[in-house]
């Protein structure tokens, strides 16, 4: 009799867990895809700045004007015309070449994880212990394939949206530091380095602009 007083016990007390670890899982969900959509347009506003920069440079008066051009446009098709005008107006050498594909990079794979996460339905599964306890979502994307239709429901932990955030807020910092290099007319290669597993950092704080300006 004590056994099974003590089982339920230890049951209750499991099932208690459980209910708040689920309300955590709740109440941290859509606030962090709420921060990730909100930390992604923060890049597209990057880009389309540094577009405009460099159009202005080159003469164009009317700001407007790249408003009707790509104020329309998506991260993706905006990192492109911002790269391809970087190659056409400025002299670069091989290392700022190799700074930049590797921010663009960043950008496009971010552009990646940004489609992964919008266009994906998320779900605590309440009735898997463990998931609870790992901290896990269950990410469902229905599709298809010259099979018929594909699995599309996957285990993602919360923590990998947080840490994608992360990266998005090091790389829009990468993009304003890049846009003040063009402004300013400093030269890239002064302003990042490679750290040790091959990403591109900054070496100093965008303030530095603002203390230094051109």
């Amino acid at each position: 009799m004590h056994h099974e007083q003590e089982m339920k016990s230890i049951k209750a007390e499991n099932q208690e867990d459980l209910c708040q670890r689920a309300k955590e899982l709740s109440d941290s969900l859509y606030p962090t895809i709420g921060e990730f959509v909100v930390a992604f347009e923060g890049i597209c506003h990057a880009l389309r700045m540094g577009v405009e920069n460099v159009l202005e440079k080159n003469g164009l008066q009317n700001g407007r004007l790249t408003d009707i051009l790509i104020g329309d446009l998506t991260a993706h098709p905006l990192q492109g015309v911002y790269r391809a005008l970087l190659a056409e107006s400025e002299t670069l050498h091989t290392t700022e070449v190799a700074l930049l594909d590797n921010i663009f990079t960043r950008v496009t794979l971010l552009c990646e994880e940004r489609n992964r996460i919008v266009h994906s339905a998320w779900f605590i599964d309440f009735k898997n212990p463990e998931d609870l306890r790992n901290g896990l979502l269950l990410k469902y994307k229905p599709g298809r394939s010259r099979k018929g239709a594909k699995e599309s429901s996957s285990k993602v932990p919360i923590q990998e949206i947080k840490d994608i955030i992360g990266e998005i807020r090091i790389v829009d910092d990468l993009v304003h530091q890049l846009n003040m290099c063009i402004y300013c007319k400093k030269k890239i290669a002064e302003r990042f380095s490679f750290d040790d597993k091959g990403k591109v950092v900054a070496t100093g704080s965008i303030m530095d602009f603002f203390s230094n300006p051109k």
